[in-house]
């Protein structure tokens, strides 16, 4: 423990001494927790947002000069309903009903002019982080990029699993509709299409889910293209597509398993073969120095799989990851 604090210690202290960018003194930040994990089957992932916490990195971005607001946890509630979706989707009025929550609390901090930082839980929040996003903005067109080992694009008919965290985008694309199962009120409604949304670090892609992004013409990046193109390149040719700015405000979600599980083995699908550390901080950094990120996911991070060594790596390696996307700084 005394190890730990001193460590701690030592990281604000040499943030303290960082000489912050005029981009990270003015940034101000909204921070949500969303400790859910019925999105999936392992127990664990709700304890994501403590983890992360628990590091100390909202400190850290305060002594970087950026603004820090705690807006709460959208905790989780069990829908009393909570069977199956009309396609077999686990979950499903559970997960539907708790994005609608969260999507709430993150137009909130939007609407206050802050960044919205939601700390998850799994990836089927990302249902309410993205649609909360677009109702803050409804004059605006949000951009998405998603950095991920997964598509997670599938829909209750094409899914193995039925896992609804393997689903969050197609209920955001207009392409997609109708092959959607949505809440009686048709909640939620699709917010962007397929022009507005680039992956990085894609390798581990259902067939069905490959033929979605093919036929719908989606920018799409897998780790063979990373490692011909090398990751610059890559982001610059992402953010020449989605071409943020003032009025298409950029959201990333970033799933933890985009890592390599050398890099963050503590999280519920990992896929070995994925991105290193420094390539994730090359993503995250080019973010932060558009200066368009409105809104920020960080999820799947489990520090109940593996070790407590294997759960303290995958929670500081998210600590960098929100380190170099809010502030543009790479402690050690």
């Amino acid at each position: 423990m005394l190890r730990t604090l001193l460590r701690r210690s030592a990281r604000l202290g040499a943030a303290a001494q960082y000489a912050a960018s005029p981009l990270a003194r003015h940034l101000h930040v909204g921070v949500v927790e969303a400790p859910f994990n019925r999105g999936q089957r392992r127990l664990g992932v709700e304890d994501g947002p403590r983890a992360i916490k628990d590091t100390g990195v909202l400190s850290e971005l305060q002594n970087l000069g950026v603004g820090v607001l705690n807006y709460g946890s959208v905790e989780m509630t069990e829908c009393a309903d909570s069977q199956a979706g009309p396609s077999g989707e686990r979950h499903h009025p559970t997960v539907l009903g708790y994005s609608r929550r969260l999507a709430s609390s993150v137009a909130q901090v939007v609407r206050d002019g802050r960044i919205c930082l939601t700390l998850g839980g799994d990836h089927s929040i990302a249902i309410g982080t993205v649609n909360g996003h677009a109702q803050a903005n409804p004059d605006h067109q949000v951009v998405v990029l998603w950095v991920d080992a997964h598509s997670d694009i599938n829909t209750g008919s094409s899914s193995g699993t039925g896992n609804m965290h393997g689903m969050p985008v197609s209920h955001h694309l207009r392409e997609m509709a109708t092959q959607v199962n949505r809440l009686p009120d048709n909640w939620p409604q699709p917010c962007i299409s397929s022009q507005h949304i680039a992956y990085i670090g894609l390798r581990d892609i259902d067939k069905k889910e490959s033929e979605f992004m093919k036929d719908l013409g989606i920018l799409r990046f897998g780790m063979r293209e990373l490692d011909q193109l090398g990751v610059s390149a890559v982001i610059t040719r992402c953010m020449e597509h989605l071409q943020p700015s003032a009025m298409r405000p950029l959201h990333l979600s970033f799933d933890i398993d985009s890592l390599d599980p050398m890099e963050a083995p503590s999280t519920g699908t990992p896929v070995r073969g994925g991105i290193n550390l420094r390539e994730g901080l090359n993503i995250t950094e080019a973010v932060w120095k558009s200066g368009l990120l409105r809104a920020l996911d960080l999820v799947e991070v489990n520090p109940h799989l593996g070790t407590k060594e294997d759960a303290a790596l995958t929670a500081d390696a998210a600590r960098l990851v929100l380190l170099s996307a809010l502030s543009g700084y790479r402690g050690a």
